[in-house]
């Protein structure tokens, strides 16, 4: 199976090439908190993030901010995709021989889940890991259809005006900033004349809260796609993942039948382990039955 993979997909690595788009320098940085009920049977239990935005004259950058979440999980035990040889927790960090973390702990790849914006171009790229390697995975910035309102409140001073939209099956109230003129929000929302302050959609299971904004006057981040990104498309990336799926199930089929250890999932999150919260106590583990994307309507 392994040697039908590398055949199969030969020409997607032929095709890929580094990412070469220029690079720029943010002015301006916008964080949120996002709150994402991403498993269904537990809506009182939310995966929390915070996320910065990174503005540049041509690009901007949403990934995760490394500053601390109050109330996130921390890992005292992990289950790793693919066959894993040792798994050690120390400190919070995860050092995984053989596999990758799924959940919890710093990832050996700091662009992973980064989301690029060339506004030159109209297009986007966002940063994923598979089969030991980093893809950029490129396509064109999404075409909101939104429906401006005239309602309007402030938020922490800042003059709002009301837009509803749909987007990946999910229908968004989001409260855009006239007097911050960016067209341009978190995660792949945008399109409005002005910047997305807040949004969520309607059943409030994908919220993006605004905590401040503020003009970058010292060490300006570099906005950049890293140059060792495998450059790829959507469906060619998916291709890739589904191939490496059945490689890993042939893979754990023929181990299980011999008798050896294994430590696997399904899927892209935990399904075992022990997770605790800031009390010390056992959470349950969130299932992905929830994604941010949906089918379109």
């Amino acid at each position: 199976m392994r040697k039908s993979l590398l055949t199969t997909f030969f020409f997607l690595f032929i095709c890929l090439c580094a990412s070469s788009q220029a690079a720029d320098t943010a002015f301006a940085s916008v964080r949120y908190t996002l709150k994402h009920i991403m498993d269904t049977t537990q809506p009182e239990n939310p995966l929390i993030s915070k996320m910065v935005l990174q503005l540049g004259k041509n690009m901007s950058n949403y990934t995760r901010d490394n500053t601390p979440v109050a109330g996130r999980d921390s890992v005292r035990n992990v289950v790793v995709s693919d066959v894993a040889r040792s798994v050690s927790v120390s400190g919070g960090n995860i050092s995984v021989v053989g596999g990758m973390p799924l959940q919890g702990g710093p990832s050996p790849f700091a662009t992973l889940g980064n989301y690029y914006k060339d506004m030159n171009t109209s297009k986007m790229a966002y940063m994923q890991f598979a089969g030991g390697k980093v893809f950029s995975i490129e396509e064109n910035t999404p075409v909101i259809n939104w429906t401006i309102t005239q309602d309007a409140k402030e938020i922490q001073g800042l003059q709002c005006q009301k837009a509803i939209g749909d987007f990946k099956g999910r229908t968004y109230e989001a409260w855009f900033c006239s007097s911050l003129p960016y067209s341009n929000g978190p995660w792949k929302l945008g399109g409005l004349p002005g910047l997305i302050i807040e949004a969520s959609d309607t059943k409030k299971e994908v919220v993006f809260q605004f905590v401040g904004y503020e003009n970058i006057t010292k060490k300006a981040p570099v906005i950049e796609i890293p140059a060792t990104a495998l450059k790829t498309t959507p469906k060619e990336f998916k291709q890739y993942q589904d191939a490496l799926q059945r490689d890993r199930d042939a893979g754990i089929s023929n181990n299980a039948s011999a008798g050896g250890a294994i430590i696997a999932v399904r899927g892209t999150m935990i399904s075992s382990g022990t997770l605790t919260g800031p009390d010390g106590k056992p959470v349950k583990p969130r299932q992905m039955n929830n994604p941010i994307e949906k089918a379109d309507k």
